[in-house]
């Protein structure tokens, strides 16, 4: 079967946690039935090191998103799969899913309601909030992993732990740290992708400036670039549902940043007096919401364009109708080459976002973690082997070693293949590339500094050397290369900006207000994009959001902020 594209999009963005255990013992008696991890009869469990084998096997329970890009191949599942069998294989485990979700505010409902009714939870899980990580510490059904961390974490996890410290906070209470939080990739932040064979036909230069960039989104929406004689085409290809942040396609950011506006709700920094703000509740929101607005009654993006998510707005990218897109450094990778199969004249460049009035440019940077948190049940038989799970991931996908079956990838004819005599991992070489670490129980992982250091490297005409380093230039191009070197630029030149409150934990009232606040911004906003309301609106909404809660919530979290030096 021919899989679908979605599959590749976070091996674009690419190298997560793994390498096979060392120092197996042997696979013992397979025919035996696995033992259950939260079982309380007693396991006979011989491990070599921290990366050991159980031997009998057994069962560890957990619960996953199935994003839309999880494809499997024939004849496997969620439950029967080539990265299971494998973790079977190499260190005697074996996942059972008790239940799944299709995207994060499904699972935390699903949790929310599991927890409320007394059910059964699972050994470990990924929890995608802080609050409701907060809601099940309060509970006393997770255990503290400080122990456990200490003992059984690989070397250069503790490493990054080390180095960003502050990763902690958001996990830890009265001293105690109930949860491993996952990290991200810092780096990798948006580019503007543009038509560039739309520029070449109406004799554009490519937007430097926000006035540059209304002038162009105006030629491609009325001037039919693509040259059909009909008014089909689209300035931009946006996504609008749910958030006007941040995304790996489509992303609002291009509204916000030339405003110097990080506009995401969990965003944090400081004002001239030192005191923690988050832009988009101050009034300086307006401007990207109004440029939003002016921009889709205009028509320079569809008119159902908040029911677009990336993968909607890809749709639109590739079916050649839009002109620019937002996004991810590694898009010509995963889905752009729909687009040439589509429109083989087609022809794209990646370039900075633009700047404002006076030159300013607020690029949101890469958060540290995920806003994932790795939970073990305080009930679970064997809690080292979710250490053990992490490590596999560490040693194997993070940072693979030479030699090792794991060095181009994680499993043979799915995300890497010999081609011509020759191993890769190129996503456009490897035929039905599958995304093999996407069937983990978080879908990825990461070490936040390696893709900043690869890039410097790779784009400075470095050679790659590592397994890590190989298997990541396997899946560039001299485009994503391109792309990268902007990114790079935005560091060097100071123009992103960092959320400072990366590891704050869920305060008192973001607990028992969040979900009022979160409705409430997320109304107020798209009254304003969707002409609802005007955008003198957003002044009322920032009073009455206030007085609901939120100026409580800025105090504490200025609070933490300042008990941090102490």
């Amino acid at each position: 079967m021919r899989l679908k594209k979605g599959l590749v999009m976070v091996t674009m963005i690419t190298v997560l946690l793994g390498t096979a255990c060392s120092n197996q013992t042997g696979k013992g008696n397979q025919n035996k039935e696995p033992a259950s991890s939260n079982n309380k009869a007693e396991n006979q469990v011989n491990t070599s090191g921290d990366s050991g084998k159980f031997d009998p096997p057994i069962t560890m329970s957990t619960v996953k998103v199935m994003n839309q890009d999880i494809m499997f191949r024939d004849g496997e599942n969620l439950e029967n799969n080539v990265l299971d069998k494998t973790l079977k294989e190499d260190l005697g485990i074996e996942m059972k899913y008790l239940w799944t979700a299709s995207k994060d505010d499904e699972m935390k409902e699903k949790i929310r309601l599991s927890l409320a009714a007394n059910e059964e939870l699972p050994d470990m899980m990924v929890v995608p909030d802080k609050v409701l990580m907060k809601q099940l510490i309060d509970s006393g059904k997770f255990m503290t992993v400080d122990e456990l961390f200490e003992k059984h974490a690989d070397e250069r996890f503790k490493a990054a732990f080390a180095k960003y410290p502050q990763a902690w906070d958001a996990v830890t209470v009265d001293g105690k740290k109930y949860a491993i939080p996952l990290f991200n990739w810092t780096g990798r932040d948006s580019v503007m992708w543009i038509r560039e064979d739309w520029l070449t036909k109406l004799k554009l230069k490519a937007p430097k400036t926000m006035d540059e960039l209304d002038a162009v989104l105006e030629a491609f929406t009325k001037q039919d670039p693509d040259g059909n004689g009909k008014a089909d085409s689209y300035g931009i290809s946006m996504a609008l549902k749910d958030n006007y942040y941040t995304r790996w396609m489509g992303s609002p950011e291009i509204a916000f940043a030339p405003y110097g506006i990080a506009p995401s709700e969990g965003f944090w920094i400081k004002d001239e007096a030192g005191k923690l703000y988050q832009p988009y509740a101050t009034p300086n929101m307006k401007k990207g919401l109004a440029k939003l607005h002016e921009w889709l009654s205009k028509g320079y993006m569809p008119k159902d364009v908040g029911v677009y998510d990336e993968m909607k707005a890809a749709e639109l990218w590739n079916s050649g109708k839009a002109g620019i897109t937002v996004g991810s450094y590694w898009l010509p990778l995963w889905p752009f080459p729909d687009l040439v199969k589509n429109v083989p004249a087609a022809q794209f460049k990646p370039y900075p976002l633009p700047t404002g009035p006076s030159g300013e440019l607020a690029v949101s940077g890469q958060s540290l973690t995920l806003g994932k948190y790795v939970m073990i049940n305080k009930d679970m038989k064997n809690p080292e082997a979710v250490m053990s799970y992490i490590n596999w991931f560490i040693q194997n996908y993070i940072y693979p070693e030479k030699g090792s079956k794991y060095e181009f990838g994680l499993a043979e004819n799915y995300d890497w293949a010999v081609v011509d005599g020759v191993p890769t991992n190129d996503k456009l070489k490897v035929p039905d590339y599958t995304d093999v670490v996407r069937y983990s129980v978080n879908s990825e992982w990461f070490i936040p500094d390696q893709w900043v250091e690869m890039m410097r490297k790779f784009t400075s005409g470095g050679k790659p050397e590592s397994a890590m380093e190989i298997k990541q230039m396997g899946g560039e191009n001299e485009v994503t290369l391109e792309a990268a070197k902007i990114i790079l630029q935005y560091l060097d030149s100071n123009q992103e900006v960092n959320n400072l409150a990366e590891g704050a934990p869920s305060t008192r009232t973001m607990v028992s207000k969040g979900a009022l606040l979160e409705k409430m911004r997320r109304e107020a906003q798209s009254k304003i994009i969707f002409g609802e309301s005007p955008v003198e609106f957003y002044d009322q909404f920032l009073e009455d959001y206030n007085k609901a809660g939120y100026s409580k919530y800025v105090e504490e979290m200025n609070q933490w902020y300042s008990d941090l030096s102490k």
